[in-house]
């Protein structure tokens, strides 16, 4: 068993796990799993993050609206996100971003502007950021150039060309169980090319389980991540993965682990 996980990027307030929340967190930390980061992605998913962070020892906070939770925002959204940062636990300021990957998607424009105004909240609060990008590459990078942050982007899926822009940029990869699925390359490259200080282990539990594994995804599917970066790249054993990805996002997000 792996041992000392941190998963950089999930959903444990899902309606999935409710009524089980107390047994999937203390099964996760048998599984090896010592620290969980809890994505807000609109103001009461962000509300439920910064709870849970206070009610359990192993959860961590991001609070950010998702780009395509961006259209019809109270005005005032900016300072709910800001009150919410402040709060104990809350490490950064995410998921926010750009996403073109569905059909109906709100304006670009509009996404764009909510990206910029988080952006910014970050640098006020000296927060990193956790940034969505789903065939936005081109957007989302022209924007980042604007501000001085530190973040990941969470579950990469980018090109390679444009993967390798976001880590001239220092920006973090978060590899998640996309990886263990065929069709991969631009993943397989990326784990091949990424400098072992900007490896970050995710799940986005519950949405994506590793490949041939039934839904809900949980935390301690990150060891077969971990195991396919360690097959891909020759240079790492699947442990050594787990403890660098750890002591990155310990570095990135401040964590005491």
């Amino acid at each position: 068993m792996l041992k000392g996980i941190i998963d950089t990027h999930c959903h444990m307030d899902d309606p999935c796990f409710a009524d089980r929340l107390d047994q999937v967190l203390e099964e996760q930390q048998a599984a090896g799993v010592v620290v969980i980061m809890n994505s807000g992605s609109e103001l009461p998913s962000s509300l439920r993050s910064c709870e849970m962070a206070e009610k359990y020892d192993m959860v961590y906070a991001s609070v950010g609206i998702y780009p395509n939770e961006t259209a019809n925002l109270p005005e005032d959204y900016i300072e709910t996100l800001r009150g919410y940062a402040e709060r104990r636990k809350v490490v950064a300021i995410g998921e926010i971003g750009m996403d073109y990957g569905y059909e109906e998607h709100p304006d670009p424009a509009i996404q764009e502007k909510c990206f910029r105004e988080q952006l910014v909240l970050a640098e006020e609060l000296d927060l990193p950021v956790v940034i969505h990008n789903r065939e936005a590459d081109e957007d989302t990078l022209r924007i980042l150039k604007d501000y001085h942050i530190r973040g990941a982007i969470h579950r990469i899926f980018s090109p390679i060309e444009y993967a390798r822009e976001f880590i001239k940029m220092g920006i973090y990869m978060g590899f998640g169980p996309q990886i263990t699925y065929p069709g991969s390359d631009c993943l397989v490259q990326l784990a091949r090319e990424c400098p072992k200080e900007l490896i970050l282990l995710e799940t986005d539990a519950p949405f994506l389980p590793n490949y041939g594994m039934e839904m809900p995804a949980t935390p301690d599917m990150i060891a077969k991540v971990a195991e396919t970066i360690s097959e891909i790249r020759g240079d790492m054993t699947p442990q050594e993965v787990v403890d660098t990805a750890r002591e990155n996002a310990a570095r990135l997000y401040h964590i005491a682990c």
